[in-house]
């Protein structure tokens, strides 16, 4: 009974305690209103933590935020660690297949047949060749070998002779300034001739062609034929005055040397290929200095004469040197005896040797002296007629007169090479006795004889030459310090053997008699 009553007991307590513990959690779960509230909370935060997101995204600030929250923390951003790069070099043969080209072979002729083969090229003087191979069919091999026309060439040049210019407009073609500088030239024209000079030259460039024809490398390049526009022959109806003008380029000379004026080596420009001692225009050496290049010439004649002396030389070598032996005699003697122009400091030109000799066959004929005037654009230069040239060769003049036209002329640099100057030579004019050039006294010559011609137009002037060989000598040789005060020295009013003033130039007709005394260069006759 007793433990009836404690099972009783036991079981009503556990049901108390299960009823309490029901009771005590139904006490502590939240209202519904609450529950709902709290998932309102968590949408929104939910929404606001996206939209944060998508901000940071389109504005591409996420780095910038990162670095702000990490710097507000403290944190600092481990460094990135390179990734180590180990190359692997794999070998990898490639076979190429090889591709071989099979020649294709022209059949073999089954019988003669008749060929005929052109080709054409330019060589580069200019000069356009046509070559042509015709072949025929003729006997055995034994008998053509001793005949000529079975193994035969032919050649056949083609040449085109110009036409002389001789007319003011063709001339003023080639310069606008000539009707200008020369307002007569156009009266002389009416009565103008082309020269026989004209002609010469171009028969002696065919003679040329002809005698190099089957040496291409000394034929004249096709700029060097066509080197000359008109020669002519002009006459002022007024003063009966003369000038042979050639319309040409202008090549450059460097030659010349002269001791007395000129005594120092390095000045010359000797290193020219074409480069010659002596100028046609000399005249007797008038001082002991010798010639700074005889010097070297009596080493070189020293020499041939030494090796010449020596017995059992070849027939050949032993003409060479006789021949060498008198050239260089020749012209050491020259060097002690003559001076010449210097073509780096005087202004003269070349006159083409089918042009000289002829003043008995014609009164055009110009001669080595003759004054002449060189006409470039505007500008008017004085010159003589210093050297001859060759025969089939026009338009040359010496660096002096080059450099005057451009600055940039040397030894191969021509300062003009089109048809662009004009030479006005006045033959019979040249000095009855050659003397060192004076370029003063050229000048007012020059002058003089343009005046003879109709004078310049308004605006044009003679050049004045500057004396370079004074002006050297006045750097090398300083002025000595007069002696009197200057207070003593009397005014070149009142010096007694002060010059008179210059007479004006006289203008004379071609066939008037000079006057007694008269001086200066004569008139062309």
């Amino acid at each position: 009974m007793a433990v009836a009553d404690s099972r009783a007991n036991a079981k009503m307590t556990l049901r108390m305690s299960n009823d309490k513990l029901t009771e005590e959690r139904s006490g502590t779960r939240l209202p519904a209103t609450c529950l709902k509230w709290l998932g309102v909370i968590f949408a929104a935060m939910l929404l606001l933590a996206i939209g944060m997101v998508a901000l940071i995204d389109l504005t591409n600030s996420g780095d910038k935020v990162k670095n702000a929250v990490a710097k507000r923390l403290g944190i600092t951003e481990p460094k990135a660690v390179e990734p180590k790069v180990i190359e692997k070099v794999v070998e990898k043969i490639v076979e190429v297949p090889k591709i071989v080209e099979v020649e294709k072979k022209e059949p073999l002729p089954s019988r003669y047949v008749d060929r005929r083969t052109i080709d054409t090229v330019e060589l580069w003087n200019g000069l356009s060749v046509k070559s042509e191979v015709q072949t025929l069919e003729g006997g055995f091999a034994t008998a053509a070998r001793g005949k000529d026309e079975s193994f035969q060439l032919e050649i056949s040049m083609n040449l085109s002779i110009p036409k002389a210019n001789q007319s003011l407009a063709e001339l003023s073609r080639l310069n606008p300034d000539l009707p200008k500088l020369l307002p007569d030239l156009g009266r002389m024209l009416e009565t103008a001739k082309v020269s026989p000079f004209y002609h010469a030259l171009y028969e002696a460039k065919q003679k040329r062609l002809q005698q190099n024809l089957t040496r291409l490398d000394r034929i004249l390049s096709r700029h060097n034929f066509y080197d000359c526009e008109t020669v002519l022959e002009l006459t002022h109806p007024d003063s009966g005055q003369r000038a042979l003008l050639i319309q040409s380029e202008m090549d450059v000379v460097s030659d010349g040397s002269d001791g007395d004026r000129w005594p120092e080596l390095d000045d010359y420009i000797t290193m020219s290929d074409n480069y010659r001692y002596s100028t046609s225009y000399a005249w007797p050496k008038k001082s002991a200095t010798p010639n700074p290049l005889m010097a070297k010439r009596e080493a070189e004649l020293k020499a041939k004469q030494a090796r010449f002396s020596v017995p059992g030389l070849s027939i050949e070598e032993n003409r060479d040197l006789r021949t060498s032996i008198e050239q260089l005699t020749i012209e050491v003697g020259e060097m002690k005896a003559r001076s010449f122009l210097i073509a780096e400091a005087d202004p003269f030109v070349v006159i083409p040797l089918t042009m000289l000799g002829r003043t008995s066959e014609t009164p055009f004929g110009p001669q080595i002296g003759d004054y002449v005037v060189v006409i470039h654009g505007d500008r008017v230069f004085p010159a003589i007629a210093g050297d001859a040239g060759p025969t089939f060769q026009a338009g040359e003049a010496s660096l002096r007169l080059a450099k005057a036209l451009n600055e940039k002329a040397g030894v191969y640099n021509r300062p003009e090479s089109d048809l662009k100057v004009t030479y006005l030579v006045f033959p019979g004019s040249a000095d009855p006795v050659k003397d060192a050039p004076d370029l003063e006294r050229w000048r007012d010559t020059c002058a003089r004889l343009l005046d003879g011609l109709g004078g310049m137009g308004p605006g044009y002037a003679l050049h004045q030459w500057e004396d370079l060989i004074a002006k050297k000598r006045a750097v090398a040789e300083p002025q000595p310090e007069p002696n009197a005060p200057a207070s003593q020295i009397p005014p070149a009013s009142a010096a007694p053997n002060s010059d008179p003033p210059a007479a004006p130039r006289e203008i004379r007709p071609l066939d008037a008699p000079a006057a007694a005394g008269a001086g200066g260069a004569p008139q062309g006759q």
